[in-house]
């Protein structure tokens, strides 16, 4: 997981525009489903510690969750636990 300060980096660069389904809980971490912007890898490592927008709002993206293993298509349902990019840490 990224440091603060690199949370705090991604929160100021342009963000990446998504599709989001919902909000939920997950082992108590605030998560969104949404469909992945581009192809990736099965860990996500290229969304993580970046700014997404999704409704409106501004996010940094923390970490993935997916129910299946490989990699990631663009457009696959993911979950990605996030932070309000303007939430101060």
């Amino acid at each position: 997981m990224p440091s603060s300060q690199s949370e705090t980096f991604a929160a100021r660069e342009a963000s990446i525009v998504v599709e989001a389904f919902y909000r939920y809980g997950y082992r108590g971490k605030p998560m969104l489903a949404i469909r992945a912007p581009f192809a990736m890898g099965s860990d996500g490592a290229e969304l993580i510690g970046h700014a997404i927008e999704a409704d409106g709002r501004r996010y940094v993206v923390r970490g993935i969750a997916r129910q299946i293993s490989g990699p990631i298509v663009k457009g696959e349902p993911i979950g990605v636990e996030v932070r309000d990019a303007t939430a101060a840490d």
